[in-house]
């Protein structure tokens, strides 16, 4: 039979810091507690998660008799000054093999006194059993805020958008299809809105 021993070291605590009862005023005469209940507490802010959610966007048709058009769903999120969005398209007609268009959104913002200003990317993925389809697009925008609730803006894209086949192996690079299905093009507006 072996027996180890060894010497333990006791470890002192950290000494407690008083730092008072805010009772600085007391003179002595009176209740304690009816002082303790006239001090203001310190108010604690609770911790802010960077992340917001700032909701669920979807959109398809308008009742029963209107026509067939795609639903689109999309989940927005903002992370401090980045905006950051996920959806898809679902084309009723092809319904049953899934959805017919992913969609991804990044963005920077700065909203100020006089308007906002943000630069986003975007990203749209559409596969399919002939050809798929794979695009991005990046642009600026620009608010000024006018008088009496009035918004002067000025926004562009440009965008390109390439197709693979499923016969071949190739991408058809933007701009290259002679049946535009690829794209390569650049898109401005300007507008007041009140």
């Amino acid at each position: 039979m072996v027996a180890v021993a060894g010497s333990v070291h006791a470890v002192d605590p950290p000494p407690v810091v008083f730092e008072g009862l805010g009772l600085g005023e007391f003179a002595g005469t009176g209740s304690v507690a009816a002082a303790l209940r006239q001090v203001a507490p310190t108010p604690v802010a609770p911790p802010q998660s960077p992340l917001v959610f700032q909701g669920i966007d979807v959109r398809g048709p308008n009742g029963a008799t209107a026509a067939p058009a795609p639903l689109t769903a999309e989940l927005r999120s903002r992370i401090d000054r980045i905006e950051v969005a996920a959806g898809l398209l679902a084309d009723p007609t092809v319904i049953h093999y899934g959805p017919s268009q992913w969609t991804g959104r990044i963005g920077l913002a700065r909203d100020g006194s006089a308007g906002r200003e943000s630069l986003e990317v975007r990203t749209m993925l559409a596969p399919g059993f002939e050809q798929s389809l794979v695009g991005i697009a990046v642009g600026p925008r620009v608010e000024r805020r006018l008088g009496k609730g009035t918004l002067f803006f000025i926004d562009g894209q440009a965008e390109a958008q390439a197709i693979h086949s499923a016969e071949s192996t190739w991408w058809m690079l933007p701009g290259t299809s002679r049946e535009n299905y690829s794209m390569l093009g650049v898109t401005a507006r300007t507008g007041l809105v009140r």
